[in-house]
């Protein structure tokens, strides 16, 4: 997915740059600048918690997440999104990131846990005599809090 709005040709151009200029640590994850010899750990984080960094394109500073651009070293830019393997939105080595498609990323999503406040358990929730989760984006109704909250780890929602 084209986050940062350039064409494919200036996708290519820009991974052409990226390889040009930067080189992988393959133990780390992380690009190491060639003509100052730093690495870009990508301190600024996205809202997400993605990390990434600032370079400047066409005279304009842009910002480009950093497991896209160590994709993009590797492999060109993807057409597809980029998901973190182990759910670590900060471990960009190459063998934890993969191409997928956006309804395969958002069933890796790890969600937080967030309990609710009557049922104790995170993403199930009263209604009535019922209980609601959201599976796949639709909301299930179960007969009990236990079996709602066993059904949507089952099918998908990971918690850290």
């Amino acid at each position: 997915m084209n986050k940062i709005n350039l064409s494919d040709g200036e996708l290519a151009v820009l991974a052409a740059r990226i390889q040009r200029d930067y080189d992988y640590d393959d133990r780390s994850g992380l690009l190491v600048n060639k003509r100052t010899g730093k690495v870009v750990k990508g301190g600024k984080r996205d809202k997400r918690g993605y990390r990434c960094f600032d370079f400047w394109y066409c005279g304009k500073v842009r910002h480009l997440l950093m497991h896209r651009a160590v994709w993009a070293w590797h492999s060109g830019f993807p057409a597809m999104e980029i998901d973190h393997i182990n759910g670590d939105k900060t471990d960009n080595r190459i063998e934890n990131l993969r191409e997928v498609s956006d309804h395969e990323n958002k069933l890796n999503t790890m969600h937080d846990w967030k309990p609710n406040k009557e049922t104790g358990l995170p993403s199930i929730s009263p209604l009535g005599n019922k209980y609601q989760t959201r599976i796949h984006g639709k909301n299930i109704y179960f007969d009990d809090a236990f079996e709602a909250f066993f059904h949507a780890t089952m099918c998908g929602k990971r918690y850290k």
